[in-house]
């Protein structure tokens, strides 16, 4: 069986249990592989991977110049 098939067939079981438990373990399954360190201000997930490329962007626009001081950003919010 190939993946893709595997995971329609894993969907189907998902949808089709009533029992609370199995869904509570394959979802700490995927935080646990996923290394999830938080939520978003929408509520869905953050990994440690968009974590890490968060970090990385940040680190880009530094470098290049695309950043604001703080005394900016109060003028901007007239603070």
């Amino acid at each position: 069986m190939d993946l893709q098939a595997q995971k329609i067939e894993l969907m189907q079981l998902l949808l089709s249990t009533r029992k609370e438990s199995v869904i509570n373990r394959i979802k700490a399954i995927f935080e646990e592989e996923m290394e999830i360190v938080g939520s978003k201000s929408d509520g869905s997930i953050y990994t440690l991977e968009m974590l890490q490329n968060d970090i990385k962007d940040s680190e880009k626009d530094i470098k290049e110049g695309r950043i604001l001081s703080t005394s900016d950003v109060k003028k901007h919010l007239n603070i």
